[in-house]
């Protein structure tokens, strides 16, 4: 479903540069807006879904053992909650990017992105 979501996604986002896709302005840059915060809040969520990575105090028992590495794998295995954040984030990207391109404004967002990237942020 994810993947659905994520074509669907992609493909808005290429009718939003090419035009087909528009949007009154003032609607696309508060839906960005709000998106923009959700992909700051999906970003924390990842972090602190990170620190799970490596659990401590569940003692030495081997039911204890075999839970925390149970949550550790949540946490951080092929099918973790960092790994699905980071699908959630990449829609949500394209979703903001959707909406900027719709009203004319991907470029200027593709400029701040690659000054952060430069910057190291």
């Amino acid at each position: 479903m994810t993947q659905d979501h994520a074509d669907y996604w992609r493909n808005m986002k290429a009718q939003a540069i090419s035009g087909e896709f528009k949007i009154e302005e003032d609607l696309g840059q508060a839906i960005a807006t709000v998106v923009s915060q959700y992909i700051t809040d999906l970003e924390q969520q990842k972090f602190e879904a990170t620190t799970l990575e490596h659990l401590n105090g569940w003692g030495d028992l081997p039911s204890a053992v075999a839970i925390r590495e149970k949550l550790e794998g949540k946490a951080s295995a092929d099918n973790s909650a960092v790994k699905r954040l980071d699908e959630h984030i990449a829609i949500a990207r394209d979703q903001r990017d959707t909406f900027l391109a719709a009203i004319g404004k991907l470029q200027a967002v593709d400029q701040q992105t690659a000054g952060a990237l430069g910057a190291g942020l």
